[in-house]
């Protein structure tokens, strides 16, 4: 890896921003949980924080660490037995012509990502408080509580 510096200063709320050569290269994009910590008291390191769900299937149940990654017992079997992928592995075509690929049509936001993500992780841990639930997503309290208030039907 090749050393980058840059030098940025902080604002009057003690932001940095990270200069966009920096996030494409280490493949962070805005909204994603960045970690900080210190290293022999001098260097300040800051790196993409890695939650702890499943990194094929988001789930956050049974996840085993493995290769810098987050797997879920059900990914990692259908990982380690190739006779569970189909036959049929090529891209299917909707009627239109067009590729299902999601990364092409029906894209979701990320807020409308996160909001499932909280969905799923409120009924898998219904008596969760908000800290709670931003640590199993690796997100901010603060932003738990702005997606819980989107997905509340009276806005409240």
């Amino acid at each position: 890896m090749k050393d980058t510096g840059m030098i940025r200063s902080l604002d009057s709320l003690g932001r940095i921003v990270v200069p966009v050569e920096i996030r494409m290269t280490r493949n962070i994009e805005i909204g994603d949980p960045i970690e900080f910590f210190i290293l022999n008291d001098e260097i300040i390191v800051l790196r993409k924080y890695t939650s702890t769900e499943c990194t094929f299937c988001r789930s956050l149940d049974h996840v085993t660490y493995y290769k810098d990654q987050f797997i879920c017992n059900t990914c990692l079997k259908e990982l380690g037995d190739p006779s569970r992928i189909p036959e049929e592995a090529e891209p299917l075509q909707e009627a239109n012509g067009e590729s299902s690929d999601p990364a092409r049509s029906g894209r979701r936001t990320r807020t409308e990502e996160m909001s499932q993500r909280l969905e799923k992780a409120m009924a898998d841990h219904p008596y969760a408080n908000q800290k709670a639930l931003a640590e199993v997503l690796g997100i901010s309290q603060a932003r738990v509580s702005q997606l819980k208030r989107k997905i509340s039907p009276s806005g409240k």
